[in-house]
């Protein structure tokens, strides 16, 4: 895939001088070219302001594995331009159903299909992440107004007269990039984030959970695992999500489990390949169909999972921190990716209501976002532990879900997935 981009080659520096310098209040830096922070160049440029993204990465890979895009985050897609080229590769679950892990006994199934776009206006969907990035990258590659730039480091940055000053690296050579305002879109462990000086008690906070991620071929892969379905296991400490990918060409299989792990001690444990035997052995006393899922699989990878506790606020003067280097969030809501699109949307919307006064858009982001974050994060942290119950909690949630019908579960869903901009 071709993309827009200026090679860092000792030639190109060296006929820029040892720094590139842009002033223009109009013009916007971010850090990452995550999902949060293409996003965010590609509503800031919708909006008429030019965006160059440093990226420290040299190259920018297709890694990961599946991720839901809810209704809340996909109508945002829709407004950038670029919800029909995610159809391509997306897939719309036709149902959720929830079993539990002992018996395989169904707890739940909701049938929705066509009527989560009626209720919510947009579609709810599945995507392997490579394949968003890739649909991301491509309405960046073709956006004059941005610029994306590889093998770039940042290193500081500096409040100047109407703007920002930051320091960057690409290999041994010092960079230096001007530009109205630097938005930290570099994930859990920022750089950006860790230089806003927040307190020595702002640091991600270890759930107690590891995630266990797979992609399973569809020849490999148990018929029930292929419906057109996201499926949910629940069992005492450990749940289990499947659904089909891809055109149904694999299975995304999330096993999330309770962990010993605190940090330390296990070089490579962040995101590290895990023994098969391991997690097989977790599942024993599943159900066979679960069991059949798992042992499926040949290769894991294994993810410590963290989130945040509530910040006063993402900003020092005019660098801002969004996605999950602002607000990380545990997936048992699968908002994670959502709320990082919900910032970008939010974001140029204030820049926009605000005539270009940053410092007045970033209050209206602040004032508009640490509260809707704070309330996702509670939510994911309670659902994870509903999710996880053992005896006899899990029996009153079982008798609980057990009653829920179509109508009760969607609407519990509205604050979320009805969530819109301006």
């Amino acid at each position: 895939m071709r993309l827009r981009r200026r090679a860092l080659t000792d030639r190109s520096i060296s006929d820029s001088g040892r720094s590139a310098q842009v002033s223009n209040q109009q013009h916007i830096l971010i850090a990452g070219a995550g999902i949060a922070g293409l996003s965010a160049a590609l509503a800031l440029a919708r909006g008429g302001h030019r965006v160059t993204i440093l990226e420290r990465a040299a190259a920018l890979e297709e890694a990961g594995a599946g991720l839901q895009l809810s209704p809340n985050a996909t109508a945002i897609l829709g407004q950038m331009g670029v919800l029909g080229r995610i159809m391509r590769f997306a897939l719309a679950p036709e149902a959720l159903r929830v079993r539990r892990a002992r018996d395989g006994r169904e707890l739940m199934s909701l049938q929705y299909g066509p009527l989560a776009e009626l209720r919510w206006g947009a579609p709810g969907l599945v995507i392997h992440r490579a394949d968003l990035q890739r649909v991301l990258l491509e309405a960046v590659a073709g956006e004059p107004l941005i610029e994306l730039r590889t093998g770039i480091e940042v290193l500081g940055f500096a409040a100047v007269a109407n703007g920002v000053q930051v320091g960057a690296r690409a290999g041994q050579i010092n960079l230096r990039f001007d530009g109205g305002m630097l938005i930290g879109a570099d994930g859990l462990h920022s750089a950006v984030r860790s230089r806003l000086g927040l307190g020595a008690g702002d640091a991600p906070v270890y759930s107690g959970r590891t995630a266990w991620r797979a992609l399973l071929p569809a020849d490999r892969a148990p018929p029930a695992g292929l419906i057109l379905e996201t499926n949910l296991w629940l069992g005492a400490q450990a749940h289990l999500v499947h659904y089909p990918l891809r055109g149904g060409e694999m299975v995304n299989i999330v096993a999330i489990v309770e962990d010993a792990w605190r940090g330390g001690g296990e070089a490579g444990f962040w995101n590290a390949d895990g023994a098969r035997e391991e997690i097989v052995q977790r599942f024993r006393d599943w159900h066979g169909d679960a069991r059949a899922l798992i042992e499926a699989v040949e290769s894991w990878r294994r993810w410590p999972l963290f989130d945040r506790n509530p910040a006063p606020r993402w900003s020092v003067e005019r660098v801002l921190v969004i996605g999950d280097a602002a607000h990380p969030v545990l997936p048992f809501l699968a908002q994670g990716a959502c709320l990082a699109i919900e910032d970008a949307a939010v974001l140029a919307h204030c820049l926009d209501a605000s005539a270009g006064d940053v410092n007045q858009a970033i209050a209206q982001f602040e004032a508009l976002r640490l509260r809707r974050a704070a309330e996702v994060r509670v939510a994911s942290r309670r659902q994870g532990s509903i999710y996880h119950f053992g005896w006899p909690f899990s029996a009153a949630r079982d008798f609980v879900m057990a009653r829920f019908d179509r109508e009760k579960l969607m609407s519990r869903l509205d604050w979320i997935y009805k969530y819109r901009v301006g």
